[in-house]
């Protein structure tokens, strides 16, 4: 396995950077004003728009992308281009910056083991995560740290999905820790229910895995044999706030004091889709706890990073974005130098799939667009209001019409209450075609959101580096179809 030097990330990096930079208007967009603010003369090169003059070409490329056939796009030459160049900067097409599982595993000398499927309790995509990270996360604690004196932390633990297989199926003591109470309860709750059901539910995912047919549910098993650990008490929760200053080391001697049988507790920090600031926090805790031997971190929700140099703009949930103080982007001082900035709306893009789209064939849900037909009427009803109205999700509506009487009541706006049904209906038809283009538009700027997640993750893993952690690595964990964030930051320190 190849050696990712500090020199090869910044290169990398700046490559992504000098491909971004000239569409970071678009990229940071908002399709509100689609329309108003004319995006597709705007911001598509003009090749591109030359190749689709009419909403009939538009229809036919969507159809092409959707179908994943590269030589029927050949017929759109600007497009296909445009999309090729695109693809190139993803980190899925630079492989040599990741590293796979079965690499790790060469590296860690691990065994190959068993996974059991186990399907109960979670939707199949949480299953898939799951069951690959808490094998992962196992295979790094068993190679790295003595068993006996390690600890499992999981950082936003929420309802102890990955906590519960960590503790029950390999028998690993694990700290859940989560911000929110009432996520540790819960956690707790479905864990002694899991607890009670364990036995059955392995037994039957190691029929399946013979190839055999597991009996009904209800129905004893013909055999009893298995080698599946006895559930024990080894899961712990706490609801606490993670910073760089809190003491994981006080706090397993503090929830593990009665089962702790050294000193000197070895801690491996992981966690499935820490949210927001949590995933960069990780990593500097890592760093600044010697205790933390072990890293294994897969982040989403980028939109709730606070950026260094980008001006912070409110959402979500308010009182968590003002206890987190610490940046988290960008974490490289490569990439600190140049006050390298994104925005929230590129953020929020990087959290976007083109890989599930693209598969499942998905255009914008209407609401998109009639939000866009709406901001044309607050250009000419109410203009300063541009830019300004939050309408949020508007639910059950059968056309334009609904739509915007929705809103009106929602918004409490008598000036688009006023609005007559044939100024909607003329709306509508002059539009007609734009919707096409829209959908188009929204795909091209999707394209863009595995490359704003690249910037991202490298910055991460430069971190790591610059700080000399030699086995750090990016590890595409996933399957990108079930699980659009599917890549692990993972990191250990020699001994």
């Amino acid at each position: 396995m190849a050696h990712i030097g500090v020199g090869q990330l910044q290169c990398r990096l700046d490559e992504l950077i000098k491909y971004l930079t000239p569409y970071m208007s678009l990229v940071n967009c908002h399709m509100v004003n689609y329309l108003t603010d004319d995006y597709w003369n705007e911001f598509v090169p003009q090749s591109l728009r030359a190749e689709l003059p009419t909403a009939v070409d538009v229809q036919q490329a969507i159809e092409i992308l959707f179908s994943n056939d590269s030589t029927d796009l050949q017929q759109f030459p600007a497009l296909a281009q445009f999309l090729e160049i695109s693809k190139r900067q993803r980190l899925s097409s630079t492989t040599e910056l990741l590293t796979s599982v079965e690499q790790l595993d060469h590296l860690l000398n691990a065994q190959m083991q068993t996974q059991l499927n186990i399907k109960e309790f979670m939707s199949a995509k949480k299953c898939h995560e799951v069951e690959l990270t808490a094998a992962l996360v196992n295979k790094l604690v068993k190679s790295i740290i003595d068993e006996s004196n390690c600890y499992i932390v999981d950082a936003g633990d929420g309802k102890g999905y990955l906590s519960s297989r960590l503790s029950l199926e390999y028998g690993l003591s694990v700290l859940g820790i989560d911000a929110n109470e009432s996520n540790t309860k819960n956690a707790l709750s479905r864990d002694s229910k899991l607890q009670r059901a364990w036995n059955g539910l392995t037994e039957r995912a190691e029929i399946l895995n013979q190839g055999k047919t597991p009996p009904r549910r209800g129905k004893k098993s013909p055999t009893k044999e298995t080698h599946i650990n006895t559930p024990t008490n080894k899961y712990k929760t706490t609801s606490i706030y993670i910073t760089t200053e809190l003491n994981l080391s006080d706090l397993i001697k503090e929830h593990f004091k009665d089962e702790l049988q050294v000193v000197d507790p070895r801690i491996c920090l992981t966690g499935l889709h820490t949210c927001g600031n949590l995933a960069a926090t990780c990593l500097q805790v890592f760093h600044a706890q010697n205790n933390c031997r072990v890293l294994c971190n897969v982040g989403c929700c980028y939109h709730l990073l606070n950026e260094r140099y980008s001006e912070q703009e409110f959402f979500g949930n308010k009182a968590l974005m003002k206890q987190s103080t610490d940046y988290g982007f960008p974490m490289s001082r490569y990439l600190q130098e140049r006050k390298v900035k994104l925005g929230r709306n590129a953020r929020m893009l990087a959290a976007q799939s083109i890989e599930r789209t693209l598969s499942a064939k998905e255009l914008p849900n209407i609401s998109l667009y009639y939000r866009a037909l709406l901001e044309v009427l607050v250009c000419s009803h109410a203009p300063d209001l541009k830019n300004s109205l939050q309408v949020g999700k508007v639910q059950k509506f059968n056309n334009f019409i609904e739509y915007v009487q929705k809103c009106s009541k929602k918004l409490n706006a008598p000036w688009l209450a006023e609005v007559k049904e044939d100024e909607l209906e003329a709306l509508l038809q002059q539009h007609e075609s734009d919707r096409h283009y829209l959908s188009l538009f929204y795909l091209l700027r999707m394209s863009f959101a595995p490359v704003v997640e690249s910037l991202i993750l490298l910055d991460r893993l430069l971190y790591l580096k610059e700080l000399g952690y030699t086995h750090s690595y990016l590890i595409d964990l996933f399957d990108a179809v079930i699980s659009p964030r599917h890549y692990a930051v993972v990191a250990f320190k020699e001994s």
